[in-house]
């Protein structure tokens, strides 16, 4: 767990008696926009999306999380309200560690206070991405990546993603239409790019795949 990683054995006790373990199903939502923050989530085990709405009802995936992952931070620092959604892309297991709490450990803790903010910078990096102005079959690219970088490979299959992106999710991370992530797919199965199985997504070239994300 990251925790062990930058807090002393004494830290990790004090947090463990003061938090708890939640369980939700997949499709299940661990925390939805409107609500209070009154704390902070780490994935125990499991796979989340994150998405904000985006007007006209529809919600767009702006980050994708996964085990050791911490999600509901927007809150940390005051008495906010969630502009965001984390729906579970699977059985979920999730660390709630109530706001004052967390607080406390990372005014006590300077290196996991340096992780925080790290990871805030990271964050910001990513939020303004989502204004990229690239073509859509670039972006559907770069959601690939991203797919990629949050859940990793196959174990038995380094080329094949460990978890898949429905379709719409994948459209949801663009900000398009179903139809043209289907299309985009197919071009890239066309250049040997990547390689679909049922909906398994294979990727063939990372640096040609790359090349269309960095664009």
């Amino acid at each position: 767990m990251i925790l062990e990683k930058y807090c002393s054995r004494e830290w990790l006790e004090f947090v463990e008696f003061h938090s708890q373990t939640l369980n939700f199903k997949r499709k299940e939502t661990v925390f939805t926009t409107g609500e209070a923050t009154k704390g902070i989530y780490l994935i125990k085990d499991g796979k989340v999306k994150i998405t904000k709405n985006s007007g006209a009802g529809g919600e767009r995936i702006i980050r994708l999380a996964k085990t050791d992952d911490f999600i509901g931070h927007r809150g940390f620092g005051g008495n906010w309200k969630y502009s965001i959604t984390a729906h579970c892309l699977t059985d979920t297991s999730v660390l709630f560690i109530p706001m004052n709490i967390f607080e406390t450990l990372v005014r006590s803790n300077p290196d996991f206070a340096y992780f925080m903010v790290m990871f805030f910078a990271e964050e910001l990096r990513i939020s303004e991405n989502l204004a990229t102005t690239l073509p859509i079959k670039n972006q559907v690219a770069s959601a690939i990546l991203k797919n990629y970088s949050a859940f990793g490979s196959d174990k038995k299959d380094k080329t094949k993603l460990s978890y898949t992106l429905s379709r719409k999710d994948l459209a949801s991370i663009v900000g398009t239409r179903y139809e043209t992530v289907v299309r985009s797919l197919a071009e890239f199965k066309a250049e040997e790019i990547i390689e679909l199985n049922a909906k398994d997504i294979h990727i063939l070239d990372f640096e040609k795949l790359k090349e269309y994300a960095n664009q």
